[in-house]
């Protein structure tokens, strides 16, 4: 019984206050690694940043100097007149 209530003793007072210790000790590292990742997107999204002024063409569609083909037709082209009263 005394081995059973010194071995509570030591849990408690021991391995309780050392896992406590341990698991504050990886939550504030891995809080720290998140918060350097972000740090670092943040900087290479800001390096991406277009200036202003400036022309990016991301792409290019293929010339089609090869088939020479009617463009779309868009539809009947209907002419009006305004009326005024």
């Amino acid at each position: 019984m005394l081995k059973l209530i010194a071995l509570g003793l030591v849990l408690y007072y021991v391995v309780i206050p050392l896992l406590r210790f341990l698991m504050k000790g990886y939550v504030i590292t891995q809080v720290h690694k998140k918060m350097s990742e972000q740090d670092i997107r943040a900087k290479q999204a800001s390096a991406r940043k277009r200036k202003e002024g400036t022309i990016d063409v991301d792409y290019v569609p293929p010339s089609t100097s090869k088939t020479k083909t009617k463009p779309a037709d868009d539809g009947d082209y209907v002419p009006y007149e305004e009326i005024k009263d």
